[in-house]
């Protein structure tokens, strides 16, 4: 192969978007942002919108920043949240601005839903969990309400895949983006039945196809506003997450990952998607990655840390994660534990306080300081893991050997070590940032320089330094283990 190809990841997140130029030399990849840019909700006539004119402006800025630097790129490809989409008229232009998940719309969708198809059959159907702001509960949503624009509405993409049609013209579903509609079989096909049971036209959603396919070239006027030429767009993971998933460094068959951020996504790849009524009960989902399925846990993550230095930070007393992290580890602690599944830490005013009383509602006594709240915080955040990972070897009937940790969580080797003292396994983290580089990888795959998935995860462990913790006191943790099991029954 040439010694080096260059890729423009678009990565577009809830909050906030960039252009990714991503490089693969020699066998390995390095990356470097080219633009970045806001992604800002408008609230119209009652309903919250995503600025999609804006957001394509963006992509369109990061293209052009490529070619007014005389970089040539082998291709490029967007990947985003889930669940959203866009609806395209007869002629096919945009019907309107795509409504963000967060709009009160779908507010009581299941008292609807359930009158046609229990959450139970759509899941055993898709394997993807019924959340009510999938993109099927919001179709149901407008369908309820007499939206017009679904009366009008001649093709659904869903976010990644509206923005690769107006730049090449193809409209495509790519699986891992339409698996978060409650809308693709476990076939990857279209889930007819729960099309049928809703009144939903097959005929509004187009051919699927597989992460990792070549659409086309940009479309003459894309190509001259960008100036950057005929280069394919690829239908990458669209789904950021299982664009970050393609690119977990592990090695084998027998592991699972742990994307650690504001949100922690616990998982293991599969061979079939796991739809059964435990799978559902026990919380996880199955998603669509490059290379087939896995499954998927989300945990509510480094929030609590975040909301916890929001408050204490002041700057007569600065209180940063470096000092968070070492007051942590110098305090002996109480071996006060929370449940990390409780809602009550989603949107709490004030997270010590909601800390501090989940704590005392359990019949622990509250830590002595500020080092032993994040001690306790972080030991609970460990137990989950363990928790959830014991229940990917339910579900798949095989223990996991091994947990590879991503994301910016693996800054954290507190929590990376407690972690694997907790899971009694290796933890190996490395790699902060694996959507823009799953999402540039997918594109080499999809253009043959790179061969399959696991050369992808080659590429990550001849690039990125993996640190190894291996397990230890494992007496204390046994103990941690048990206590925090009758915490997490009384969910």
């Amino acid at each position: 192969m040439p010694a080096e190809y260059r890729f423009l990841a678009l990565d577009l997140g809830a909050e906030s978007g960039r252009g990714e130029l991503v490089t693969l030399r020699d066998g390995k990849v390095q990356m470097e942002e080219v633009h970045r840019f806001a992604n800002r909700s408008v609230r119209l006539a009652g309903t919250l919108h995503w600025d999609f004119p804006s957001l394509y402006a963006e992509v369109l800025a990061a293209m052009l920043a490529c070619s007014q630097r005389g970089v040539k790129i082998a291709s490029a490809a967007v990947d985003t949240w889930g669940v959203d989409f866009g609806l395209l008229g007869c002629d096919g232009r945009l019907l309107g601005n795509p409504v963000q998940y967060r709009d009160a719309r779908t507010e009581n969708i299941h008292a609807y839903s359930d009158r046609f198809m229990s959450r139970e059959e759509i899941f055993a159907a898709t394997g993807y969990e019924p959340w009510a702001i999938g993109s099927l509960f919001q179709l149901l949503a407008m369908q309820r309400d007499h939206w017009p624009t679904l009366e009008a509405a001649e093709t659904f993409l869903n976010m990644p895949d509206l923005f690769n049609y107006f730049l090449t013209g193809v409209k495509a579903c790519e699986y891992s983006i339409f698996n978060t509609s409650n809308l693709m079989g476990l076939d990857c096909k279209w889930a007819a039945q729960i099309m049928r049971a809703f009144g939903l036209s097959e005929k509004m959603f187009p051919r699927l196809i597989p992460p990792a396919t070549v659409l086309g070239p940009l479309l003459p006027a894309v190509r001259d506003e960008t100036g950057l030429g005929d280069i394919p767009i690829i239908a990458t993971c669209g789904h950021d997450t299982s664009a970050a998933v393609a690119a977990v460094g592990g090695q084998g068959r027998n592991w699972a990952f742990l994307s650690c951020g504001t949100w922690s996504i616990l998982g293991s790849l599969i061979d079939r998607a796991v739809a059964t009524p435990r799978c559902l009960e026990l919380g996880f989902t199955n998603e669509y990655t490059l290379g087939g399925w896995y499954l998927a846990r989300n945990i509510l993550g480094l929030w609590l840390i975040q909301q916890l230095r929001r408050k204490w930070d002041r700057p007569g007393d600065p209180w940063d994660y470096v000092r968070m992290i070492a007051e942590a580890a110098s305090s002996a602690g109480n071996g006060a534990l929370v449940n990390i599944a409780d809602e009550a830490f989603l949107a709490p005013p004030d997270m010590e306080e909601a800390l501090l009383a989940a704590i005392r509602g359990s019949g622990q006594t509250t830590p002595a300081d500020r080092g032993g709240l994040v001690r306790c915080v972080l030991e609970s955040l460990a137990l989950e893991y363990a928790c959830r990972l014991d229940a990917v070897g339910e579900l798949t009937g095989k223990p996991r050997e091994s947990l590879y940790m991503v994301g910016g969580g693996t800054a954290n080797k507190l929590l990376c070590q407690w972690t694997a003292d907790a899971c009694c396994r290796p933890v190996y983290a490395g790699a902060d940032q694996c959507t823009a580089i799953g999402n540039a990888l997918c594109q080499a795959v999809a253009l043959g320089i790179l061969k399959d998935r696991d050369q992808v995860r080659q590429v990550m462990r001849e690039s990125f330094a993996m640190t190894c913790y291996e397990p230890s006191d494992a007496a204390a943790w046994k103990d941690k283990r048990d206590k925090y099991a009758r915490l997490a029954a009384k969910r």
